[in-house]
Parts: structure tokens; C-alpha cells; sequence
């Protein structure tokens, strides 16, 4: 046994210069910890546990393996703390009920204008007549005369509602989403804004700024072309037609579309290369300053400019932290460690927004960016072109580069991808071995001119050629995504086997002994599992007004097509469907050879999927409860059940959707096994952003 524990100390120590690079692991452990808990814990019980394990760690310092055992244990309890701070300082109130429409002035702090000429708008400290005291509100506009700007103040009738739960549970939560931006309501408009009192030019914010010159891009460039631009160049989106946003998803561009390492390297490389040519043009500044240094600051405040105006999400701030630390490297005359960059750029976004690891937007630029640096640490210099090969060789080395890249980074956010959209791409080399030449060596040079000439107002000077590269772009999307078979659309994954491979992953990629190989053990033991993730057999959504079968051939069919639009279409693609049909039923009283059968008044389901012993009721009507009561094992309905059902194991009623929202059920596959049943508040629990009086 001493033997066995000496070997494993010798393998750590082997490996002590890898260790820092599962700081950010652990730390995301304990945020993951704290966000699945279904009670709000106390923050002060985290905050003495981080302390005791911080003097345990001191008490146990001179022995290796529980040193190390006590350090990861302690970032799980900081990244839990950090969690549960961030949760108290924002206290975001939450609108309890709704409220119909009345009168609300505020301050405007975001504005979003889509192409289909509606527009949301969120109001900071708003003033609402009769209603509660809420810190910021989210109201569509359907129909206005202008359009306000962030700092203005402006007056709207809206009705108010409470942020929407999850769609079913386990789905993502839009309202947990937005509680952490500090929104606690969304709205709709029924009057036009009227603007009160236009921002002071002193007062207006660089939201502002990106606002005006997204409709300035806009303006220059109409349609789908101006909405790449000022997508690429400010980072609204919101001038992007679903069509295109679509064929960008479908044909594996998406990613063009977030401000990522791409457009902040080619950046602040350029800002450094012609920073650098222009300070060696005077030798006084050559023989008397380090001009390399200079210019590695210079593109570092364009990179934080560029940060700024495209507002900061989450792959934009991992791409400057990175770049910043490799000009910093070249300040301080130090060598760059590319894992350990993402590591730190990992960790401070965590400790900043530790929401942020829920997002989809953390988790796949992350695993792209680790992926491809542990691809190329492990490749070497193969892929690297060098001076005295010939211009054939160098295109060959192109070709082969972008491919490869294109594979480790569609294989790593694979996982991430199904399971937050249910869709895999299946041409995207293919897309991104055509778009990405344009976008590197056409699009963004002149992105980073626009952004040079702008405040000269010089800027169309460079949107026109920019634009043909950008409808380069989207034809490639364009045709990509309409060939047969560009993508397919699989059933929901659990989240298990997505945190068994990214582990697996990150096990193989950040050790260097022989056992890292056990981590590509762990990705097959996830991809498996996740083609065994069972599917409900039921749905029912939060108002007790859609209800969802599965039929013989695990098809979901609905019992409406037009309640419920964004459930429905929501509930089709977790299902891996294209759309959900309604359900096809026989008009006979008892489904004996039958699995649907319907009246007026309820619906009686035999699945043939499982168990055709199990015999559910769906009601309708409460005149069929006296009888359905007698015959059901399930009772499902969507009236109160004020009777006794002795042959019902269950029975779910419109009272408990009105408290405990949708509902999802698994069958059993033998008769006489357990009805798994899952709701959205049991699944989402008594968190602060899910509480209602």
C-alpha cells in the first residue's frame, strides 16, 4: 500500500508544473455545487467552510497528497462561496404576480432593435404606478415612433410579468439568466416609448456608443450584410434576420458571429505591427525606448477598446485576457504558457460572474480554445510554416491547418452543442475550410480599418468592401445549410455525461505521464452514456394547457398546435424533432388495441412504448373524472380532481401545476415499476431567482 501511495506522489510531482492548470476545474466544481442545490444555503456557513479548510490545508501542508487532496477540496468551497456572494450582493427583487398595463418611467439602459421592427428595452430603476419597487425591467415594443437610446428617460404603458420558468424541467432558465442581470420582470409595451429627456452628451454610455454606431453600420449597409457588420464590429446581433442567423447555426459559422480570439488576435496584432512600424520609423525613439514594449501596451488598449465597444461577453473577455497576458509577456520579457493563459483568463471571468459557467457561451469557447491549444502543445512545429518552403508547400500546410483546427474545435464543443440545441453540424468543415480565408484575411482587416477611420467619420471607406466579404460569407452559410443532410437534430442529453467527458477531456489534455490516457476512458464512457439518456413520456407545461405523448414510434405529439407557440417549438427540439405534431386518435371509448383515445372530454393513452398495461387518463373535462377515476392508473388532468380515484397510482391536477408548474413523466417499462415524475419548481427548488409568494 506504501508502494502504490509512493507511486502516485511521484507521478504528482512529476506533473507539480500541470497542477495549476486544475485551479479553475475545481473552482467550477464548487460554482456547479452551489447551482444545483435546491435550497438557498447560507452564506455564512460557506464562508466559515473556506475558512476551516484553508487552516485545515496549513495543518496538513508538509504532506504532499493530502496537501493537494485539502487544496482542490478548498477551491470547491471558495467557487461555492463565490456563487453564494455574488447571490447576495445582486438580491434582484422579482416581480411576484402579474400586473396588468399601467404607467412606468425610467431610465433606458439597453436597447435591442430586430429586423422583424420590433424592439426590447430595459429600464433601470423604473417608476411603476402602483406596483412594487423592482431594480430593472425588460418590455417589448411592438410598435414605436423612435427609438430611445441608453440614457434616456422615457415613459411606456406596459403590462408586467414575472420572468418565465423553465419550458419543462430541466431546461434551461431564462429567468435565472436574467435575475442575474439584475432584471426582475418582463413586459409588454401597449403604447409607443415617448422619450422624456434625451441623455446628456456627458452622460451617454458606451452602450450608447455601440448602439449608434450599430445603426450607423446599418444605415450604410441595409439588410443582412449591416447586421453581419455591426455584429462583428459592436456585437448586436439583433440586426441579423433569423434566416441567416439560422444558416449560420445550421452550417457551423455560428461562431463568426461572437467576438471571439479570432477578431480580438487579428486586433491587437495589427494594432501592435503597425504600432511597432510606426514608432521604428524615428531612430530617436528606436536607440532611446523600448518601442516593442510600447507597441505590446498600445495593443492592449485597443484590445480593451475593442473589449469595451462590443460589450463584453463572455468569449470577447476570455480572448483579451489571453491577449493582454501575451503582450504583458512581452513587457516583462517573459514567455507565455498558453494553458496556463486560458486557466487564468478562466478564473476571472469565474470570480467575476461565476453565473457565467451555466452559460453556453463560456462553456464552448472555452473547450474550443483548450482543445486547440492542447492540440497544437501536442503537435508541435508540424503544422508551422516555414520561410524557404514554397508557396505550394505553405498552401498545403493552410488547407491541412484550417482543417485540423476546424475538427478539434467542432469535436470539442460537440457535447455542449447537443446539449444545449439538440442539433449536430455535419458540414461545418466544410463551411468554415471556405468562410474562414475570407473572414481572416479579408473581413477582419477591414473590420479593424472601420474602426481606425470611424472617428474621422471615414468609416464607410471601409464597410463597402467589407460587405463583399460578408455576403461571401453568408452565401457559403447559405448554401451549406440547405444541403441535404447539413444537420441533424438528436434527443436531449443528460447533463452527466456532458461533465463526464468535458472531465475526460480536460483529464487527457492537461497531464503529460501515460495516465492521461485514462481520460479518453472517461469521453467513451460519456458519449455512451448519452445515447442512453431516457426521454419523458409525458409533458405537461406550466399552465396545465398543452399536454405531450409519446407515440409508438417515440414521436412527441401534442394535443394542440396553437396554444403555446415557444413551448411547442422548444419542446420539439429537446425531443430532436423538426416540429411536434398534433396527436392522431381513435374516437372509441377504451384504447384496447389502440395507444390514443379520445371524446370530447378526456383522452385515454396506452403507450406502446412501454409498459401496455399502464392506462393514462388525460382529462379535459371534469365530467369524465367519475369515470376515468375508476379505470386509470394515471390520472392527468387539467381540471381540479375533488373526487376519490381508487384505481389511479397518480394523479396530477390543475392545482398542482398552478404550484408546482410543468410536469414530466417517465413510464415504466414493466407494470407494477415506479412513474418517475419531475417538475419545473421541484427541479429549479427555492433559489432566489425561482421564489413566488
Amino acid at each position: 500500500m506504501t508502494v502504490k501511495v509512493l507511486q502516485i506522489e511521484d507521478m504528482f510531482f512529476q506533473e507539480q508544473e500541470r497542477l495549476l492548470l486544475w485551479v479553475p476545474v475545481f473552482f467550477s466544481f464548487g460554482i456547479g455545487w452551489y447551482f444545483s442545490l435546491a435550497m438557498e444555503p447560507a452564506l455564512s456557513l460557506a464562508l466559515y467552510g473556506c475558512l476551516g479548510l484553508i487552516i485545515l490545508t496549513g495543518l496538513v501542508w508538509r504532506v504532499f497528497l493530502l496537501r493537494l487532496l485539502f487544496i482542490a477540496v478548498t477551491l470547491m468551497a471558495a467557487g461555492f462561496a463565490t456563487g453564494g456572494l455574488k447571490s447576495w450582493h445582486l438580491a434582484t427583487p422579482v416581480l411576484e404576480k402579474p400586473l396588468s398595463p399601467r404607467m412606468i418611467i425610467g431610465t433606458v439602459e439597453k436597447v435591442s432593435q430586430y429586423r422583424s421592427g420590433k424592439m426590447h428595452v430595459v429600464i433601470r430603476q423604473p417608476e411603476i404606478k402602483r406596483g412594487p419597487t423592482l431594480d430593472k425591467l425588460r418590455i417589448k415594443v411592438n410598435k414605436y415612433d423612435a427609438v430611445p437610446t441608453p440614457g434616456d428617460r422615457i415613459r411606456i404603458k406596459a403590462g408586467l410579468l414575472p420572468p418565465p420558468p423553465p419550458t419543462m424541467p430541466g431546461d434551461f432558465d431564462y429567468a435565472r439568466q436574467i435575475w442575474f442581470q439584475g432584471i426582475g420582470a418582463v413586459g409588454y409595451g401597449v403604447t409607443s416609448p415617448e422619450i422624456m429627456e434625451k441623455a446628456p452628451a456627458r452622460l451617454i454610455s458606451m452602450r450608447g456608443i455601440r448602439q449608434a454606431m450599430a445603426r450607423n453600420i446599418r444605415r450604410s449597409l441595409p439588410g443582412d450584410v449591416g447586421g453581419l457588420a455591426a455584429a462583428l464590429i459592436t456585437g448586436q446581433r439583433d440586426g441579423i434576420s433569423n434566416e441567416v442567423a439560422d444558416n449560420m447555426r445550421n452550417s457551423g459559422l455560428a461562431h463568426l458571429l461572437a467576438i471571439s480570439g479570432l477578431h480580438m488576435g487579428l486586433l491587437c496584432g495589427a494594432a501592435f505591427f503597425f504600432a511597432r512600424f510606426l514608432l521604428t520609423r524615428s531612430e530617436y525613439l528606436t536607440l532611446r525606448y523600448p518601442v516593442k514594449k510600447i507597441a505590446a501596451m498600445i495593443a492592449i488598449g485597443a484590445g480593451l477598446v475593442y473589449v469595451t465597444l462590443s460589450g463584453g461577453g463572455i468569449p470577447t473577455v476570455r480572448a483579451f485576457i489571453m491577449a493582454a497576458i501575451l503582450f504583458l509577456g512581452i513587457v516583462t520579457d517573459r514567455r507565455a504558457i498558453s494553458l496556463r493563459l486560458v486557466a487564468i483568463a478562466a478564473m476571472v471571468i469565474l470570480v467575476m460572474s461565476p453565473e457565467a459557467l451555466l452559460s453556453v457561451s463560456f462553456q464552448m469557447s472555452f473547450a474550443a480554445v483548450v482543445a486547440l491549444v492542447v492540440a497544437y502543445e501536442n503537435l508541435g512545429g508540424s503544422l508551422t510554416i516555414h520561410k524557404n518552403q514554397g508557396w505550394g508547400h505553405k498552401l498545403m500546410l493552410y488547407v491541412a491547418a484550417s482543417l485540423f483546427t476546424t475538427l478539434v474545435a467542432e469535436m470539442a464543443i460537440a457535447p455542449f452543442a447537443l446539449f444545449h440545441f439538440n442539433k449536430l453540424v455535419q458540414y461545418g468543415l466544410l463551411a468554415n475550410l471556405l468562410a474562414m480565408p475570407i473572414m481572416a484575411f479579408w473581413v477582419m482587416p477591414w473590420v479593424v480599418a472601420y474602426l481606425l477611420l470611424a472617428p474621422f467619420g471615414l468609416g464607410e471607406i471601409a464597410l463597402y468592401p467589407m460587405s463583399y466579404g460578408l455576403e461571401a460569407i453568408m452565401g457559403i452559410a447559405g448554401y451549406v445549410s440547405h444541403a441535404p443532410g447539413s444537420y441533424r437534430l438528436v434527443p436531449s442529453m443528460a447533463l452527466g455525461p456532458v461533465v463526464v467527458i468535458a472531465l475526460g477531456a480536460l483529464w487527457f489534455g492537461i497531464w503529460r505521464l501515460r495516465w492521461r490516457y485514462f481520460g479518453l476512458l472517461g469521453v467513451a464512457l460519456g458519449v455512451t452514456a448519452s445515447f442512453f439518456t431516457p426521454q419523458p413520456d409525458i409533458l405537461i407545461d406550466n399552465k396545465g394547457k398543452l399536454i405531450g405523448v409519446r407515440n409508438a414510434a417515440e414521436d412527441l405529439e401534442l394535443s394542440s398546435l396553437r396554444a403555446g407557440r415557444m413551448v411547442r417549438e422548444r419542446w420539439a427540439q429537446r425531443a430532436g424533432q423538426e416540429d411536434a405534431g398534433k396527436w392522431q386518435y381513435e374516437d372509441t371509448a377504451y384504447p384496447e388495441d389502440k395507444w390514443l383515445a379520445c371524446d370530447r372530454l378526456s383522452c385515454l393513452y396506452r403507450p406502446d412504448h412501454k409498459s401496455r398495461d399502464t392506462l393514462i387518463a388525460l382529462v379535459k373535462d371534469e365530467r369524465a373524472l367519475s369515470e376515468d377515476c375508476r379505470n386509470a392508473q394515471v390520472v392527468i388532468s387539467l381540471v381540479p380532481v375533488n373526487i376519490y380515484c381508487p384505481s389511479a397510482k397518480l394523479v396530477i391536477d390543475r392545482w398542482d401545476f398552478y404550484h408546482k408548474g410543468g410536469h414530466a413523466l417517465w413510464l415504466p417499462e414493466k407494470s407494477g415499476d415506479w412513474i418517475t415524475v419531475k417538475t419545473v419548481a421541484g427541479v429549479r427548488g427555492d433559489r432566489p431567482w425561482s421564489r413566488r409568494k
